[in-house]
């Protein structure tokens, strides 16, 4: 099956301090359109050093590369191994960006927090940057998501390592949606990752140079489904270790979360879903991942929470 292009996006006219209003309002309309259309599009120029972006997978490589009783000495807030179907399908290190997160680092690589908060601190500032453009493409003002999100004290950092598939089981990550904001990924030598489109599972080629972003529930919920969170998966190639580092940019866990009247009653529109509060919709997610329903169909999503006009 041939890679999708999915729509690839210069952010650079958000970033450099020079102003460039025409490649602004071009990136607001590709960017636009890809919420609309795919939930998923690729950017370019983004600003975080291609030289970081190496090391922080080197060390995830160097981390997974431990033995597991090292690797299960840090909390399971920060590590988790899957046991799902066949052993070790995946595994992950995930770094709290709050203070009040459980953050306790392995000392295996050396200077590994350093490298996290460094890496954690760019893509922040990236999240910041999209969401600015995402407001834009709502027809709201730049600081609007910014403002709404009030903290990161949900944000973090994931770094993924996926072994390789056998002849029974292939599946690293099942179809969903990503329940927050915005999720940004990494993927620069190792593809599986496949976006849902037109009936079809459509693959998205990794690249040493660009990050590939998708929209949660939450952005499809405020814009009353306007933007689309795009259902995903990943596949886990044969003979080949996968490494991926995402970054999810999400709302606090008090956020109530509601179609924006911008986007229903100010331009004559119904809501399409009612309201809840963030943390409750991630722990039902999180218990379907604990306590997985006897059909896939069961899982707990977003559709839980559609008005039927």
């Amino acid at each position: 099956m041939a890679s999708f292009d999915i729509p690839t996006i210069d952010v650079s006219p958000f970033i450099r301090s020079e102003e460039n209003e025409e490649g602004k309002k071009k990136g607001i309309e590709q960017m636009r359109e890809a919420c609309v259309n795919y939930g998923f599009f690729q950017i370019a120029n983004h600003g975080i050093p291609l030289e970081l972006l190496s090391r922080i997978m080197d060390m995830y490589k160097t981390f997974f590369a431990c033995p597991d009783e090292e690797k299960l000495s840090v909390p399971s807030d920060n590590y988790f191994k899957s046991t799902k179907k066949s052993a070790g399908t995946y595994e992950q290190l995930l770094f709290h960006l709050s203070s009040s997160g459980f953050n306790v680092c392995p000392e295996n690589p050396p200077h590994i927090k350093q490298l996290l908060e460094e890496m954690a601190s760019h893509f922040t500032k990236l999240g910041f940057v999209l969401g600015r453009i995402i407001s834009e493409c709502l027809g709201l003002p730049p600081n609007f998501l910014a403002n709404y999100r009030n903290d990161q004290a949900r944000d973090f950092l994931l770094g993924i390592h996926y072994s390789p598939a056998t002849e029974a089981e292939n599946v690293g990550k099942s179809a969903h949606k990503d329940p927050g904001c915005i999720t940004i990924l990494y993927q620069a030598e190792v593809g599986g990752l496949q976006v849902h489109k037109d009936e079809q599972w459509i693959p998205i080629a990794p690249s040493k140079d660009k990050l590939v972003v998708n929209i949660g529930d939450v952005i499809q919920v405020l814009s009353n489904n306007k933007f689309k969170s795009a259902t995903h998966r990943v596949i886990r190639p044969r003979e080949t270790n996968r490494y991926s580092c995402a970054f999810f940019y999400n709302v606090q866990g008090d956020k109530w979360v509601e179609p924006l009247p911008q986007c229903t009653k100010e331009i004559g529109e119904s809501p399409k879903y009612r309201g809840f509060l963030f943390k409750e919709y991630v722990q039902l997610r999180q218990r379907d991942e604990t306590h997985p329903p006897a059909r896939p169909e069961d899982q707990f999503n977003i559709t839980h929470y559609s008005i039927s006009n």
